[in-house]
């Protein structure tokens, strides 16, 4: 998670992906995936969610 937050280094930045991070977990609900790979992915994303919000606040 560390490695794909850090390649973001701008607020903008950290905006987009945290929007393409939501919709990628809206979409994983979607189908359906709340166990296995695809809970493991849901999981993933929302680390990542975490990371770089707390790297956006750091901005502010």
């Amino acid at each position: 998670m560390q490695k794909e937050a850090a390649k973001h280094t701008t607020p903008e930045s950290i905006r987009r992906r945290i929007a393409e991070a939501e919709k990628q977990i809206h979409d994983l609900f979607n189908a359906g995936g709340t166990s296995g790979p695809m809970g493991q992915a849901l999981e993933a994303h929302r680390e990542l969610i975490e990371v770089l919000t707390k790297r956006l606040a750091d901005f502010r």
